[in-house]
């Protein structure tokens, strides 16, 4: 064989035997078993959620963008007049309010298949008391990461599906 063939073919079978070290499809290489940086979220079920937030937070816009860049379509509003419009003019999969607006948007959704899944939103002090336990299966604790809404939309979207 010619030498400019062996050459390459040579390298290319000691850079797989090293350890820690693999070529993945010519693109360039990757340390094995350390993980590449994780680049976004994808929603495994997108689903129309309506956020009920009573007080407007900055940091809460970064969030409710994260969701939607995921998949979801979200819409928020901040009153309960805007809260009835929103139950009245669309379908929602999932709402996301405070605990303590938990009855309020049960009583405005309605109950049965098609009314959305709640989700709270709960103080981190209140999260392991009973009645929280007891009557939510899934809900968020005051705080949570993107990653963690995602999640729990996810298992509430499961929890209907059943």
């Amino acid at each position: 064989m010619n030498r400019n063939v062996l050459m390459p073919l040579a390298l290319a079978a000691v850079l797989g035997c090293l350890p820690g070290i693999t070529q993945a499809c010519s693109e360039g290489m990757f340390n094995t078993g350390k993980g590449l940086a994780f680049q976004g979220y994808l929603a495994p079920r997108p689903a129309q959620v309506l956020v009920y937030a009573t007080a407007p937070a900055q940091e809460s816009d970064r969030l409710y963008a994260g969701l939607e860049k995921a998949g979801h379509t979200v819409t928020v509003v901040h009153d309960e007049a805007a809260l009835a419009a929103a139950l009245g003019q669309k379908r929602y999969d999932v709402v996301i309010t405070a605990l303590d607006d938990a009855e309020q948007i049960t009583a405005s959704a309605g109950a049965g298949d098609s009314a959305p899944r709640l989700l709270p939103v709960v103080a981190r002090s209140a999260r392991n008391e009973p009645q929280v336990r007891d009557r939510f299966e899934v809900f968020l604790v005051d705080g949570a990461s993107l990653g963690q809404y995602l999640g729990g939309i996810n298992k509430v979207l499961k929890l209907g599906a059943r």
